[in-house]
């Protein structure tokens, strides 16, 4: 092996050339500000699904009043995307000091919520944190794709890989800091105090409560939560990403140049009113079912198993940790699949995935297999971890640019399940049964993919035939003249040097 072994390849030596251009440079560190960012902000939505008995039992209600939470958090969520939506729109050139502000105060929301014991309180602080995240993580989206433009497609698909680092790491904070439950025996309490726990916290009694054994949170009250120190920490490294945001907006200097090139390099296909309304709300229902079926398996698995399967918390972070590790790794084999699969093609296969893998879930209930449960848990998180992702590089490629009305209207459907979905799930757990958890996970994601296969036959039949050509010629064209422009500069730098 001689020295051609290590000689560099042209990608690697483009790529120092791009570090060595100090717009190039800045628009490097930019990004890694942003993706650390979104790491922080991974953490912190993972948090919700673990601690959420342990919120119940702080606030005194039961599984269907604290579904209200996750509802409110929808709320929040959908106010947010459609605030952020027209802002980033009509203050484009301040984006990036929209994103810092909401950072900022996404940290300070994140860090109270568990401070609070009153019920109404809760409820509210998880809407005000539901609309700065939807509004930080809408604003974070839209700013990736005005960095890059359509050649940054695999930093989109990066950006919600470490995301999903962060909701591995999530449960895994928040774990030693659970409340913890043993059995006791029931001379200790009195069988009255141990009612109306149960009636308060933990829901209808259970079925194998017996005079001589009840399993309790701890002895005869709950025991106690530690999970603000958890969300203590998620609000500090949001604290850190937003200060590293906002000193960004400080010290870097803006390239306008830039990014009028990078906008240039964005689809401009117009498409007529009625088929943007069609599309829109095809995607907008795809993404209302796939995130409700996310949701379901990701907010309510710590009641379900604890609660109908009998598992222990710590099993069950456990499986969550798993499922979400799963998630991330799915989300970095798609940055490298990107360059072989369409974004069409890869929605396909993770629709398709999600679906079978819910139905083997369901299977492995019935016939009470652990281990078909962990397997199917995890394939279903690898087939939902592509779908946001590719929907939107999908749209961005084939249908229109993804401004921020469209990230708005995504943002909207997917917040708008977050307030049904959390009230009809706490119902039919509470008045039919805990099953409902992988009945509805499974039929939501049924529906997702109809809606997807919708999509896909109304941009092949009616957007092809009716978006501006023109305009898409005109971009191909500009693209090139483009590129050939940037390949010449940087022959003669290479002949200068």
């Amino acid at each position: 092996m001689g020295p051609e072994s290590v000689r560099p390849t042209s990608e690697t030596v483009h790529f120092r050339k791009q570090l060595q251009d100090p717009q190039h440079r800045r628009k490097f560190i930019h990004t890694f500000i942003i993706y650390f960012a979104f790491i922080a902000l991974g953490i912190s939505r993972a948090q919700h699904g673990p601690a959420f008995l342990d919120l119940a039992q702080i606030t005194g209600s039961n599984v269907e009043q604290a579904s209200v939470f996750y509802t409110s958090l929808a709320v929040g969520g959908l106010v947010g995307s459609v605030f952020m939506g027209v802002l980033i729109d009509k203050l484009a050139k301040h984006r990036q000091t929209l994103v810092a502000i909401f950072s900022l105060l996404m940290a300070a929301s994140v860090g109270v919520i568990p401070r609070s014991k009153n019920y109404i309180l809760t409820i509210c602080l998880f809407g005000v944190n539901g609309l700065l995240t939807a509004a930080f993580e809408s604003g974070g989206n839209v700013d990736i794709l005005s960095t890059w433009g359509v050649g940054g497609k695999i930093f989109v698909q990066i950006l919600h890989f470490v995301f999903a680092i962060g909701t591995v790491i999530g449960p895994l904070i928040a774990g030693p800091f659970l409340a913890k439950k043993k059995a006791f025996n029931v001379t200790l309490c009195d069988t009255h105090d141990i009612s109306k726990l149960f009636n308060n916290s933990d829901g209808p009694m259970p079925g194998n409560f017996t005079e001589n054994n009840v399993l309790l949170p701890g002895s005869c009250v709950p025991s106690e939560s530690r999970i603000q120190y958890s969300y203590m920490i998620a609000a500090s490294l949001n604290v850190l990403s937003g200060v590293m945001i906002t000193a960004e907006c400080f010290y870097g200097q803006p390239d306008t140049k830039g990014e009028t090139r990078n906008e240039n390099h964005r689809n401009p296909r117009v498409l007529p009113n009625w088929l943007q309304v069609l599309v829109l709300g095809n995607v907008a229902f795809f993404f209302f079912f796939n995130c409700s079926s996310t949701s379901v398996i990701y907010g309510y698995m710590m009641a379900y198993f604890v609660k109908d399967l009998g598992w222990r918390k710590e099993k069950t972070v456990n499986l969550a940790s798993v499922c979400w590790a799963g998630f991330a790794t799915s989300r970095l084999f798609c940055v490298l699949l990107d360059r072989v699969l369409t974004p069409r093609q890869l929605l396909y296969v993770s629709n398709g995935l999600s679906v079978l893998s819910l139905g083997g879930v369901w299977l492995s209930i019935i016939y009470e297999s652990d281990s078909g449960i962990w397997i199917c848990m995890v394939l279903a998180s690898v087939g939902m971890s592509a779908i946001f992702p590719t929907i939107l590089v999908y749209v961005e490629h084939d249908v229109m640019k993804v401004s921020g009305m469209v990230t708005s209207i995504i943002f909207v459907a997917g917040n708008l399940q977050g307030i049904l979905n959390p009230l009809l799930i706490g119902y039919l757990f509470q008045t039919i049964s805990y099953k409902w958890y992988i009945y509805l996970a499974f039929i939501e994601a049924t529906l997702a993919f109809v809606f997807f296969l919708s999509t896909v036959l109304i941009v092949k039949t009616l957007v092809e035939k009716y978006g501006s050509p023109e305009s898409k010629r005109t971009f191909d064209e500009k693209h090139m003249e483009e590129t050939f422009i940037e390949q010449n500069q940087s022959a003669r730098n290479d002949m200068e040097t």
